[in-house]
């Protein structure tokens, strides 16, 4: 089956969006903000200003809120005039059939994706006027005097870069933007229905490129916008889901995912460019031909000492500035674990299902196995240290930063990992209150010309529904039907008709005398007693059919077998059978437990359909 289409889609804007805005408007009246930079920086007490904020200081060290060092201007947050919500062009193309001899299931998927309207800041603030270069980073830009940074911390006051001196950062939200992603996904699946064993695995290549302004990453202008690799650009990854069903009791399912990591950009800790942000790139340092001998023993430290795909990216781009999203992260996993048992093994009512759930069960696992002082970091999200250099001082003469190698650039211990995803356990337990829905739909059948209105259903009626329809489908007729496909031989087509004619006839019988009393039955007829006549003779009828599914197997060819869809195999399988044998109460897999893991369709829904028709 070959499949596909094209289409535009524009996203919701979140509310979310106008918070910035409305903190941040430059009235008086607004949040206010007091930006103190290097010896003008008053001494923390975090302490005393938790405990009592009237003691947060409200002016500099200096006493000033007008010094270069010194920042009480408000920021600003708006949105640009043509402003729209971001909006996207998919197109999409899927394939999918059976391979080797129907053995398999394939699912191939092509989607391309051209995203506009991307949203990003502009700050029209910013005057975008160079003052000197920094020779030893490759030219790098400064938007800012030299006596706008302080010698000993290296910290930048950007008032120097500001347009009007009456704010701050006034940022622009712009939908300018524009982004491409490409992937391409194959499934693969179990063609023949097991209500044992149920498997599937995906492979999903993907390749992300976006547009981005230098406010968000820069070595240059933060005002350009150029292309880059997204910072969402995970090529690889690997779905599978497994579950197996233990002695018809539990049912265990696990679901897990391995992937490739996102990209990630060597940066500065601080500004180095005077543009107010901390978005600069780093200039990855040679240590054969730097100068600065500090940064030279720091960089050898950290090369020899960092992960395989860190210390890559910083070899293939010493002596240069750092290209955005240019190194690796590293693969993770993660994984969610369902354990439901089958209400009828542990004596409960059918309308109850008891599940347990566990999230993370790899992060169990590494405590388990590993102790908590020796985590591996199972299960956990991987988000290396993007910081490279961090400022330590400025030489004013030099005209050239000082910087400390981080010597944890690229690590994801889960040591040094602040963001960690849980182990939690959830015990669920469900009760279905309402009616089965096979006695919702029954009533509403009877009742219609005696207690609701309508004429009554006459008896060749309710024979189609029950006794030639049955109430569930015909595994035999269906395998009829499909013969072409199948390739039935002579001897199996005339075996499979002679047990569906046996099947029909003593599925009649079962139900005769049901619908011919239903059809006579009076105004104020018995509930309750209609049902459990309808109740006996489905139960019946799914025995009848447990009794046929062993010859109707032996019947067919394994490659026959394989071919029949999941509807008619499922009907041929025994746990299945007794799953729906009285009701599907308790859930749309037959009280609440899944034999094969696979949604099907109930008995039952054949005489819905008859009735909406």
């Amino acid at each position: 089956v070959v499949r596909g289409g094209v289409g535009m889609f524009q996203n919701t804007p979140q509310a979310t969006l106008l918070g910035s805005a409305l903190d941040n408007t430059g009235l008086p009246g607004a949040v206010q903000q007091l930006g103190c930079f290097g010896a003008t920086a008053p001494v923390p007490q975090w302490t005393t200003w938790l405990a009592n904020p009237s003691q947060i200081p409200l002016q500099c060290a200096d006493g000033s809120v007008t010094s270069p060092f010194a920042n009480g201007v408000p920021n600003v947050s708006l949105f640009s005039s043509d402003y729209v919500a971001a909006r996207s062009l998919r197109s999409n193309l899927q394939w999918n059939g059976p391979v080797l001899k129907n053995r398999f299931s394939v699912s191939v998927d092509a989607t391309y994706s051209r995203n506009i309207n991307q949203p990003s800041v502009l700050d029209l603030n910013f005057a975008g006027s160079q003052q000197f270069v920094l020779a030893d980073e490759a030219n790098r830009p400064v938007f800012v005097p030299v006596t706008s940074i302080d010698a000993l911390t290296g910290a930048v006051a950007p008032r120097a870069s500001r347009l009007s001196p009456l704010y701050n950062v006034v940022n622009a939200t712009q939908s300018d933007l524009r982004s491409e992603s490409r992937q391409l996904s194959v499934r693969l699946s179990p063609s023949t229905f097991s209500s044992k064993l149920s498997w599937s695995t995906s492979y999903v290549y993907g390749n992300v490129r976006e547009q981005y302004r230098g406010f968000s990453s820069t070595t240059s202008d933060p005002r350009s916008i150029e292309w880059s690799r997204s910072s969402f650009d995970s090529r690889h990854q690997l779905q599978y889901s497994l579950g197996y069903n233990f002695f018809d009791a539990v049912r265990v399912n696990w679901f897990g995912s391995i992937r490739s990591g996102n990209p990630y950009t060597p940066q500065i800790g601080g500004d180095a460019n005077g543009d107010g942000l901390s978005n600069d790139r780093a200039f990855i340092t040679d240590p054969s031909t730097t100068s600065d001998q500090t940064a030279a023993a720091g960089m050898r430290a950290l090369l020899a000492s960092a992960t395989g795909d860190a210390r890559e990216c910083l070899q293939r781009q010493l002596g240069t500035l750092a290209d955005r999203n240019s190194c690796k992260g590293v693969w993770t996993q993660t994984a969610f674990l369902s354990v439901s048992f089958n209400p009828r093994k542990l004596r409960l009512p059918q309308r109850a299902t008891l599940s347990f759930q566990i999230s993370n069960p790899l992060g169990a696992a590494d405590l388990l196995f590993n102790g908590s002082d020796k985590l591996r970091g199972w299960g956990q999200p991987a988000a290396p240290d993007p910081t490279l250099l961090y400022v330590r001082g400025f030489d004013p003469a030099a005209r050239q930063y000082r910087y400390e190698v981080n010597q944890r650039f690229g690590a994801t211990r889960p040591g040094v990992t602040s963001v960690r995803s849980p182990v939690t356990i959830t015990a669920l337990m469900r009760f279905d209150l309402g009616a089965a829905r096979e006695r919702q739909v029954l009533t509403q059948q009877l009742d219609r010309g005696r207690r609701s209105p309508g004429q009554k259903m006459p008896e060749p009626m309710l024979n189609a529904i029950y006794g030639s329809g049955g109430v569930t489908i015909n595994p035999m007729a269906q395998i009829l039907r499909q013969s072409d496909s199948l390739r039935l031989t002579g001897p199996q087509a005339d075996s499979i008709a002679t047990l569906n004619r046996m099947f029909t006839i003593r599925q009649n019988r079962l139900w005769a005398p049901v619908v011919r009393e239903f059809a006579n039955l009076t105004d104020t007829y018995d509930h309750d007693m209609a049902y459990n006549r309808y109740k006996k003779a489905r139960e019946g009828t799914i025995d009848l059919l447990k009794s046929f599914a062993p010859d109707i197997r032996g019947l067919l060819t394994a490659e026959q077998r394989r071919k029949l869809p999941a509807i008619v195999a499922s009907h041929l399988d025994q746990r299945y059978l007794a799953s729906i044998r009285s009701a599907t109460v308790g859930g749309n897999d037959g009280g609440g437990f899944i034999p094969g893991g696979v949604g099907i369709p109930q008995g039952g829904g054949g005489t819905q359909v008859i009735i909406r028709q």
